[in-house]
């Protein structure tokens, strides 16, 4: 078959790969003289399977009530009334509870677990370099409520592939003298 794609991005090139991995003529096209100048240019990824997280969360729906009048808000809704749009509204809320979160976010975190497990079979067969990182992920919480909260709804905590540390304040400061303040 011959497939044409558009756009010479990382996922553009990545999907020639495996089309043409798969058999088939590829042919990239892309509006600008070389790969990755759009939206991959000097873009920066994180590959962490354990934040992979659905949006409906337990606590969600208050909160989006409140980003409702902000301007900035991390997630925002224009209110049309569809039927599509209530429709939407009404199965999201049906999975802001804690056992529908747990459920996703277990389906999610094996989605990228995958993707990571893909992306490290493409490095090793094409060599590709980039300036990957490999130093884990540093989460922050000002509270000990949201500690609480974070634990509590995550399976990833409990999963035996991710190493967890959790530090107080005093031994984050004698590993990471720069924190003092």
């Amino acid at each position: 078959m011959r497939v044409v794609i558009l756009g010479s991005g990382v996922v553009g090139v990545a999907s020639a790969w495996y089309l043409n991995q798969a058999g088939h003529e590829v042919t990239v096209i892309d509006r600008e003289p070389g790969a990755a100048l759009e939206t991959s240019a000097a873009n920066a990824g994180q590959i962490s399977p354990g934040y992979a997280a659905p949006w409906a969360a337990p606590g969600v729906p208050l909160k989006a009530i409140k980003w409702m009048f902000q301007r900035h808000a991390p997630l925002a809704v224009r209110l049309d009334g569809t039927q599509f749009q209530l429709k939407w509204m009404w199965q999201m809320l049906r999975n802001c509870d804690t056992s529908h979160y747990m459920e996703n976010k277990g389906r999610m975190v094996r989605l990228a677990e995958y993707s990571r497990d893909c992306l490290k079979a493409l490095r090793a067969e094409t060599n590709i370099q980039y300036e990957g990182r490999q130093g884990g992920t540093l989460q922050l919480f000002r509270t000990e409520q949201q500690y609480e909260n974070a634990t509590a709804i995550s399976p990833c905590w409990k999963m035996p592939a991710y190493r967890i540390s959790c530090w107080n304040p005093a031994a984050w400061r004698k590993w990471s003298p720069r924190w003092q303040k």
